[in-house]
């Protein structure tokens, strides 16, 4: 599974800042699944979308570069944030 591929001691950390994002912005799953974010007439798949706004909102990019992606690509990070982030289905 490619979710492994992120060391464990990497998946808390993301978890948790992605937790924080979902704390601060209760409703932001709902608001994905009306289509009330930019540009989201262009979207094809709204879970990636979903999870990788919920990781960019976290503000950890700089540590991702710096940590995560020595070893890791966005596949990996897209299947493990897949078993972090509320599911989401498109309703517009």
């Amino acid at each position: 599974m490619a979710a492994l591929k992120i060391k464990k001691e990497h998946q808390k950390i993301i978890k948790d800042a992605v937790d924080n994002v979902l704390e601060k912005y209760p409703n932001i799953a709902d608001e994905y699944e009306k289509g009330n974010f930019v540009r989201s007439d262009k979207v094809k798949c709204l879970q990636t979308r979903f999870s990788f706004d919920l990781l960019y909102g976290a503000g950890i990019q700089s540590w991702l570069c710096e940590n995560v992606y020595m070893y890791a690509n966005d596949s990996h990070m897209l299947s493990f944030l897949k078993t972090i982030c509320p599911k989401v289905e498109r309703k517009y």
